[in-house]
Formats: C-alpha cells, structure tokens, sequence
C-alpha cells in the first residue's frame, strides 16, 4: 500500500505544481521540457544495476517505452491546451474519467474476478469523480471544443493500460526504475524536438518560476509513474482497483488542498462526490 500512497501523492503534487505556476505566467513548453529533463535524471541516477545501452536497445520493453514517452508528453500538452481552451472542469472530468479504461482493459484482457460489490465500487468511484470534478460551464464552448478533452479521454486511458500491459509482460521489478527513466528520457526528446521546431518558445530564458515548478514537476512525473508500477507489482489488490483507488484518492486528496491552501469554493454537488468517494474507497479497500 505504501506505493500505491507515494504514487498519489507523486500525481496530486503534479496538478498543484500546474496550478501554483499558471499564476507566475510560466511557459508551458518550458515548463514540460524541464520535468522530463528531471524525471529522466532521477530514472538513471537512483537505477542500481548496470546499465548497457545495447541491452536497452534491444530490450523488449524499449517500444513500449518509447510509446509511452510519446504518450506522456502529448497528454501534458493536450492537458495544458485544453484548460485554458475548454476550461478546467472539462479537462479535469476527462482526465480522471480515463481510469475507466485500464480498469475495463484488466477486467477484460486480463480475467480479473469480477463481483457485484467491486463493480459497485468502481462505478461509484466514476460518479464520485464526475460530482467532484464538476464546475459550471459554457455549453457552447464546451460542444465545439469537445474533440479535446475526448481525445484527453482516450489517450490518457490507452497510456495507462499500455503501461499495465507493458508492467505485466515486459517489465520486471529490477527494471522498473530503469523502464521510468527510458520513458522520460523520450518524453525529453520528444520535447527538445518540439521546442526547435517552434523556435518562437525559446525567444526568451528559461525563468527562475520555470526551472523551479520543472524541477518539481519532474520529481512528481518521476515518482508518480515508478511508484504506480510497483503497487501494480507489489499490491494485493488486483490491478482494476489499483486503477481506481489511485484516481478517486487523487481527486480526494487536491480536493483537501484546494479547500485548505488555495481557499477554492465547491458546492453541494461537489461535497455529494466526495461523500460518494469515501464510500467507494471503502468499498474498493474491502474488496
């Protein structure tokens, strides 16, 4: 269970980082580059066995990584585009909506036991995320922008089960660390290749609010990808509720944060998916 607490603590810091920067005017380009820059640096410094480029080449987990890298950094920026174009609710409802997704793909590829009380539990934590996340919004906005948060949807949807799948087959224990860091490291790539291609984002330094947030978005990013895989590895719990309770719990705990520390106002409808929430995690932990 410890993992499973790292990784969503690891992923709740990453939308508090996103929210403390958007006020310092950050650059998202920049501040994404520098995370995987990070993220990458702490996947082969913190890797205790020897590494060989050769046996990284032809590793049978190098495409999955690879495509997860893609993945990872194309969800940053269609997150980054989508809340200032569709809004925050949208973008956050399709994020957390996803786990719906990973958690089919394990039932149904896998043959994971299903009962009445853990499909009860995991639909309970769908409706408790969609009341949790919900904000009043522009309808009309939100039907001509839809193609974003649906692509947000299904993309951060098929990168988890990838990485379940890739978990599964490919990757062992001894090699998670090493699998997070060659993810990051072609995140990174990816990211360089964009930043020349769009010389205009480098017509400036990168700034002191930039490097900071990227630091500390790259420890996050890091933490929150290594500690996922190895509570998929190490828990008991089967990988559909793996999936769930980190989703649901990271919905909780930014909610605890925004009321505390960022004096953030939810409703009636809001406070309803949080009760549904709890319930579903008891639920989910009782399994």
């Amino acid at each position: 269970m410890i993992y499973l607490l790292l990784s969503i603590l690891s992923s709740s810091v990453i939308f508090i980082t996103f929210k403390v920067t958007e006020r310092f005017k950050t650059n998202l380009i920049k501040l994404i580059t520098v995370n995987y820059l990070v993220a990458a640096i702490l996947g082969f410094s913190f890797n205790r066995h020897p590494i060989s480029i050769l046996n990284v080449f032809t590793s049978n987990w190098l495409p999955f990584a690879l495509l997860i890298g893609f993945s990872f950094i194309l969800m940053f920026f269609l997150i980054g585009y989508s809340t200032r174009l569709s809004g925050v609710a949208v973008t956050t409802i399709a994020g957390k909506l996803s786990m719906v997704i990973p958690i089919l793909f394990s039932i149904l590829y896998f043959s994971e036991k299903t009962t009445v009380l853990k499909i009860s539990g995991l639909v309970l934590a769908t409706i408790a995320v969609i009341l949790t996340s919900y904000r009043p919004i522009d309808k009309a906005k939100n039907i001509k922008l839809i193609i974003l948060p649906i692509a947000i949807f299904l993309g951060s949807g098929i990168t988890d089960s990838i990485v379940k799948f890739a978990q599964t087959y490919h990757v062992p224990n001894s090699m998670s660390l090493l699998f997070s860091a060659v993810v990051f490291l072609s995140a990174l790539i990816l990211g360089l290749i964009f930043i020349l291609i769009k010389p205009k984002s480098l017509s400036k330094n990168i700034s002191i609010a930039e490097l900071i947030g990227g630091t500390i978005l790259g420890i996050a990013n890091f933490g929150s990808l290594y500690f996922f895989i190895l509570a998929l590895n190490n828990s008991k719990l089967d990988s559909s509720v793996v999936f769930g309770l980190n989703n649901i719990c990271i919905v909780l705990f930014s909610i605890f944060i925004g009321l505390v520390f960022f004096k953030e106002k939810f409703s009636r409808v809001n406070f309803a998916g949080v009760f549904m929430a709890v319930i579903a995690i008891l639920i989910l932990m009782n399994f």
